[in-house]
């Protein structure tokens, strides 16, 4: 160990700065004491501005109070001018991502499928009411948070300017529809009145909920393409709802919108859990695609990754057809690429009817004319348990309770529960502590690179110097063949001007001697 001689701190012997004031602590190792006083003096501001950095310190739990202030001075050292020569944009978003997530302790529950698999029906009927919308068009254009709270609200949030010019260039060949759509609902003569626009925050009626969510969740409505997020606070979930948990649906990932689609990806990536929603009729290519997506963004933890085929009362015999196609996705799912093991994959994929369990939850406060309407697939769905036409007309009423059973959708409150609601504060930390130590290994990593960066740089620049030499001691030594071949020459120049004057005295001579005779 070394102690430092400025603060007293024991170093290890590897180190040559001390960890706590940033001091020199090899200066016997150093003949010219004035080559480590600049970097001494950059060490000791950076350490002096670390122990100043501010700290909120997060009262829910003591290790990820110490995780987050690690992290902040990595965002700190992670800024400074010398280390910003190799700035990693998507590493520095990571931290900043992490800290906020610390912050807040949000448990995000994301959902996720492809266009009308039934993930918005789902969500509400684990929200116990229709709040997201259900519409036969596609709705979930911007990413939409349902959150438990003492008060009902809704808000807004818009994309800025520089998000938006992203998100227009990221359009796909297949964006024909969405340009379509947008010039005929004349968006374009919106779109300055709502880009770069202050989030709104309203708080509303439970009843109003639905309503007020409308132009900006509707395709319908102009305003709905330039809202980048909204979120719902709901206050009559049940009391042993954590209001950390939010449930998240998502654009999904075959938005031909390719922004959309990216803000999906990284919501995937942070969640504590995601919930894909598949057809039971028949897993297609493109749900296939998202199922494969999802699992690559959720490599660190399969586990969090639950697979719901929906609409399964539209199978011919639910029960029996069921199981085949259970067995099928069991198989299917099961490698690699997906779940580890068949035990997993039996564990994490189940079905629901999210559609009759919420005709059956309303059922008793509709309208004549709406339970008219209602009746009809729910005596279809019965037909599945019923022999009886006579009988099974007079239990429609009397048998909610055993087709809300029947919906799956009881067995998925369960899951939610005594896996994931119950125990958040659990799961949050396993996932606080694998992104803690993903951050490290990149930082690690990072590091590495940049030395090896540097080394190279270092070796090309004595590569460099050495030719600089090789080539000023060239110069010299043809400066000096320059400055020998001018002394001969000039010697026999002089040697040529002495006979030339010895000559010309003679031929002088010769004249004069001429000239008497």
């Amino acid at each position: 160990m070394i102690k430092c001689k400025k603060c007293g701190k024991q170093n290890k012997d590897k180190r040559f700065f001390c960890a706590k004031c940033g001091a020199f602590l090899k200066e016997e190792s150093i003949n010219e004491k004035g080559l480590i006083d600049l970097p001494e003096l950059k060490m000791m501001r950076i350490m002096e501005n670390l122990n100043e950095i501010p700290h909120s310190k997060i009262v829910w739990d003591n290790i990820v109070d110490n995780y987050v202030t690690n992290v902040e001075k990595y965002c700190a050292l992670y800024e400074i001018d010398d280390i910003r020569e190799n700035y990693n944009q998507s590493l520095a978003k990571k931290m900043y991502d992490f800290l906020n997530l610390c912050r807040t302790s949000e448990f995000q529950i994301a959902f996720v499928g492809t266009i009308k698999t039934g993930k918005s029906t789902l969500i509400n009927a684990l929200l116990g009411k229709n709040y997201a919308s259900m519409s036969v068009t596609p709705e979930t254009a911007a990413l939409t948070k349902f959150r438990s709270s003492e008060k009902d609200y809704v808000k807004v949030v818009f994309y800025t300017e520089k998000e938006w010019e992203k998100l227009w260039k990221s359009m796909t060949s297949g964006a024909d529809k969405f340009k379509e759509e947008y010039k005929s609902l004349n968006a374009a003569a919106e779109k300055d009145k709502w880009i770069g626009h202050e989030e709104i925050f309203n708080y509303v009626s439970n009843d109003m909920i639905e309503e007020e969510l409308k132009p900006w969740t509707s395709s319908q409505c102009a305003q709905h393409y330039f809202v980048k997020e909204v979120e719902v606070g709901i206050s009559n979930l049940p009391k042993e709802f954590p209001s950390q948990v939010v449930f998240v649906d998502t654009p999904g990932l075959s938005d031909p919108v390719a922004y959309r689609s990216e803000i999906t990806r990284n919501y995937i990536r942070k969640a504590n859990a995601v919930f894909v929603c598949v057809e039971a009729q028949k897993l297609q290519q493109a749900e296939l695609e998202t199922l494969y997506s999802v699992f690559s963004f959720s490599s660190h933890n399969k586990k969090k990754v639950h697979v719901v085929a929906t609409h399964w009362d539209t199978l011919n015999h639910p029960e029996e057809d069921w199981e085949q196609q259970r067995d099928y996705m069991y198989n299917q799912l099961t490698g690699d690429a997906c779940y580890d093991s068949r035990e997993m994959a039996m564990s994490n994929i189940t079905y629901a009817s999210a559609y009759i369990y919420n005709l059956c939850r309303d059922f008793n406060s509709m309208e004549s004319n709406e339970q008219k309407k209602a009746k009809k697939p729910l005596r279809r769905f019965l037909d599945n348990y019923e022999d009886d036409p006579e009988e099974r007309e007079m239990k429609v009423s009397d048998e909610l309770e055993f087709m809300m059973n029947k919906s799956n959708i009881p067995a998925i409150f369960q899951i939610l529960e005594d896996r994931l609601v119950n125990n958040y504060r659990e799961v949050l930390l396993k996932d606080l502590e694998v992104l803690y130590n993903d951050i490290q290994h990149n930082l690690k990593r990072a590091v590495r690179e940049s030395r090896a960066l540097k080394g190279e740089l270092m070796k090309t620049a004595q590569a460099d110097l050495a030719k600089r030499r090789e080539k000023v001691e060239e110069n010299e030594k043809a400066h000096a063949e320059i400055l020998k071949c001018q002394k001969q020459l000039q010697a026999y120049i002089n040697d040529v001007d002495k006979k030339t004057e010895n000559n010309l005295k003679k031929i002088l001579a010769a004249m004069d001697a001429s000239q008497k005779s």
